[in-house]
């Protein structure tokens, strides 16, 4: 099915160019009538004052002869020059004419075709003929009566005048209208050019060249703003290639020495060469590789599933103190073999918002964290309160500790500072903790001296204090897993 031909111009510059001369020709239209109408009105207006005004001093010249109609045409012939001045005047009493002045001189009207007019209930009227403006108003005379008195001015100049206006305008305008358009046509391109450029180095970016960003050349303050927006998001996917590429191969690192033991032992079972219970050592060494292997899948898929798009169901309330509690029963076991003291310190009752499962979790990753580098007969404190909008956990150990320098990294994937004895662990415990935490909403810090301890806090927003929709569905009370 063909899709129908666009009927607008597809380019920006051209649709608001387009739109802005629509607008030029509406408001130039607008301008045209508004320009001709109220020069009617002014030209009509200024008229009839004119002869309104004509009609007071042919009444003030006229009261004197009106019994004596000779004396009263040689008096406003010789004031007004009807005839030579293009003017027409009649006085009547009742439907007899008293005077009436003859054909102007320059033939604009013939005086025995104006048409009679009587006044108005206010004593006045106005009437616009072909080629006459005709004013009439009624007066009164001792003796005679109202008397009416009708004078007139030609029209034709002025319509001359207006009709030259109008083609003025109707030639004038289209022509400023397209002067206009190719104006803002050019304005319109320069002032886009920095957004073509932006968009010709937005089609050329790849990720052969990641730090290659958008240029920001002579760009108004609106495109420059969203030419930096576009550079913060470059940012942003600069980044998580460069996460993906060092995740990937940290991943196929720590994977591939597994494999590699497990492909080694197999092998040498199927070749026959081992005793029967040698065969069934190197097969119980495999097995356990495998489920190392195993957990080391288990947890990248949680972290990812941690680090990826939120899941749209809410949290709910999770009772934070309970969930250390039950965190600290199940790492009790691995503490006791170790001679190692855990205990809880319980602070103000704290509520969090969350998935139950997450948290727990975070919790274990850390008690294992800090079990695993504590010397035997040694001590971790496990704290839970309130500060401020926050709740927190933290988890103190009298361990090892960690140098300064690897602060920042402990946190990464399959980064270890020192494995400890027997461990082998990939390293993804710290990075899950991270992981819910930031899920969370939440944040986690981490103090440490080198032979002294460490202390890992986590914060939380308390449930009711900015609720959101980040993370799982929560169950509380869910039950705890080691990690």
């Amino acid at each position: 099915m063909m899709m129908p031909r666009r009927i607008f111009p597809r380019s920006v510059t051209a649709r608001l160019v387009a739109s802005y001369s629509l607008l030029l020709l509406m408001l130039g239209g607008a301008f045209l009538g508004v320009t001709v109408v109220s020069f009617r009105y002014f030209t009509r207006q200024t008229l009839t004052d004119l002869v309104s005004m004509r009609n007071r001093e042919i009444w003030t010249v006229a009261q004197e002869a009106l019994g004596d109609p000779a004396k009263l045409s040689d008096l406003i012939e010789r004031r007004f020059s009807p005839e030579s001045q293009n003017r027409f005047i009649r006085l009547r009493v009742g439907e007899k004419v008293i005077y009436q002045s003859g054909d102007p001189a320059a033939g604009t009207f013939r005086a025995s075709e104006v048409p009679w007019l009587n006044p108005g209930e206010g004593g006045a009227s106005t009437r616009l003929t072909e080629n006459l403006l005709l004013y009439s108003r009624s007066y009164y005379a001792p003796g005679m009566g109202t008397i009416s008195l009708a004078t007139g001015q030609p029209y034709h100049l002025a319509r001359a005048v207006e009709r030259r206006l109008l083609e003025s305008l109707a030639i004038g305008l289209p022509l400023l209208l397209l002067v206009a358009a190719l104006a803002g046509f050019l304005l319109m391109r320069r002032a886009l050019m920095p957004l073509e450029v932006m968009i010709k180095a937005a089609d050329d970016y790849t990720f052969n060249d990641p730090r290659r960003r958008l240029p920001m050349v002579h760009a108004e303050p609106r495109i420059a703003a969203l030419g930096m927006a576009l550079n913060r998001i470059l940012e942003r996917l600069d980044g998580a290639c460069s996460h993906v590429s060092r995740f990937s191969a940290d991943a196929a690192h720590e994977l591939c020495t597994p494999l590699a033991i497990i492909r080694g032992e197999l092998e040498q079972v199927t070749a026959g060469r081992l005793a029967p219970d040698e065969a069934a050592r190197t097969l119980a060494g495999a097995l356990e590789e495998m489920n190392r292997l195993g957990a080391t899948v288990d947890k990248l898929i949680a972290l990812s599933r941690l680090e990826g798009l939120p899941s749209r169901r809410l949290h709910a309330p999770v009772d934070l103190g309970a969930l250390a509690d039950q965190a600290v029963a199940l790492a009790g076991p691995a503490a006791a073999r170790k001679n190692i003291e855990l205990a809880h310190v319980r602070g103000a009752p704290v509520m969090v918002m969350g998935d139950s499962e997450q948290l727990a979790q975070m919790l274990s990753g850390l008690l294992d964290n800090a079990i695993k580098f504590t010397s035997e007969g040694g001590q971790v404190t496990v704290e839970t309160g309130q500060d401020g909008d926050s709740g927190f956990v933290s988890v103190e150990d009298s361990g090892i500790g960690i140098d300064p320098r690897h602060h920042e990294r402990v946190f990464d994937r399959f980064y270890r500072v020192q494995p400890a004895r027997g461990d082998k662990s990939p390293g993804l415990g710290l990075s899950i903790v991270r992981a819910v935490a930031m899920a969370h909403g939440g944040r986690v810090a981490l103090r440490s001296v080198p032979d002294l301890g460490s202390i890992f806090r986590v914060d939380l927003p308390r449930a009711g204090v900015g609720e959101h929709e980040i993370g799982a569905g929560a169950v509380p009370g869910a039950r705890i897993t080691r990690s």
